[in-house]
């Protein structure tokens, strides 16, 4: 029953033909998380790329683009969102649970963000750059 069929190609083999397909050399990583034997005493410490990666909702609503992602379990103060041109990033985290996302959305316009955090869902809402700031 523990038994692992036998694979031709090892997995360095497989990861160096991924990275010639995609033509520059590069390597490609999506999603990986390579477990090896058990924790000790049982205890499973967060690792990096141990995250939950929840999905950034985009909304329009009047003249606002509202976000929203669900983050059960944890506290405002626990909760980072960082602008960076056309993506925004949302890092969350407590000793129990980590929750990492990002997505491409409209730039915001500079002292137009707002953040609020209710049972668990986070939203941010701003000004995207193409609205005139002088009409608010």
């Amino acid at each position: 029953m523990n038994e692992t069929p036998h694979d031709e190609k090892s997995l360095e083999d497989m990861i160096r033909q991924i990275m010639e397909l995609s033509g520059d050399g590069r390597p490609i990583v999506i999603g990986m998380k390579i477990i090896i034997g058990g924790c000790p005493n049982g205890v499973n410490p967060l690792a990096r790329g141990d995250a939950t990666e929840p999905d950034i909702e985009i909304h329009s609503v009047g003249d606002r683009v509202v976000l929203s992602t669900e983050l059960p379990g944890i506290s405002p103060e626990q909760i980072q969102v960082l602008f960076r041109e056309d993506r925004v990033f949302i890092w969350a985290r407590d000793p129990d649970r980590q929750y990492r996302a990002s997505r491409k959305v409209p730039p915001a316009i500079k002292g137009s963000i707002g953040i609020s955090f209710r049972h668990g869902v986070l939203e941010v809402s701003y000004l995207p750059s193409g609205v005139a700031a002088e009409s608010h």
